[in-house]
C-alpha cells in the first residue's frame, strides 16, 4: 500500500531531478547568443567565443527549431561539441536533439535547448567551438544558435 506521504514525495523528487538537469540552461547569467549556420559536414562552427576565467563555470548551450515533417517524428541527431583554445581541446560534450512532434501534433515544441558542455576557461581570450554530428543527421534544424551562460551553478558536467 502506498502511504499518503509517498504520494506527495514523488512529485517533489521528479521536480528536483528536472531542476538539477537544467542548471546550465537556467542558472547563472546570460552572456551571449550567437547565430550559427550548418557547415558542409552537417555540423556547426567553428564559432569563436570570447571567454574569461571570471565567467566560470560557463555553460555552452545549443538552441534550435525543427520543422513539422511527419517523417522526422521520433528521429534524433547526436552531436559532439568541442571547445578549443589555440588548437588544444579544453572541454567536450555529447548531446542529442530530437524532433519533439507526435503524429497528432507534428510541429512539437517551439524550440529545443540543450546543454552541450560546461567549461572553466583558464585564461581570457578567444576559444573555438565546433559541433559535429556523430551519426547521419535525421532531423533538419533551423534558427540554430549557441547560447552562453556565465557563472552557472549546480551539477555542471565537465571540468
Amino acid at each position: 500500500m502506498i502511504a499518503t506521504r509517498d504520494i506527495f514525495l514523488l512529485p517533489c523528487l521528479v521536480a528536483a531531478f528536472f531542476i538539477a538537469g537544467c542548471d546550465g540552461l537556467a542558472t547563472g547569467e546570460h552572456a551571449q547568443t550567437i547565430p550559427v549556420s550548418e557547415n558542409s559536414g552537417s555540423g556547426y562552427g567553428p564559432v569563436t567565443l570570447s571567454l574569461t576565467p571570471e565567467m566560470a563555470p560557463v555553460a555552452i548551450n545549443f538552441r534550435a527549431q525543427h520543422g513539422d515533417d511527419p517523417a522526422e517524428v521520433g528521429k534524433w541527431n547526436t552531436y559532439r561539441a568541442v571547445l578549443s583554445k589555440d588548437g588544444h581541446p579544453i572541454a567536450s560534450g555529447m548531446f542529442n536533439i530530437n524532433n519533439t512532434g507526435t503524429p497528432d501534433t507534428p510541429e512539437g515544441a517551439p524550440y529545443i535547448l540543450r546543454n552541450m558542455l560546461t567549461a572553466w576557461p583558464d585564461e581570457a581570450g578567444d576559444y573555438d567551438l565546433v559541433i559535429s554530428p556523430t551519426k547521419p543527421v535525421e532531423v533538419k534544424l533551423m534558427d540554430t544558435q549557441v547560447v552562453i551562460r556565465r557563472n552557472v551553478q549546480g551539477d555542471v558536467n565537465v571540468h
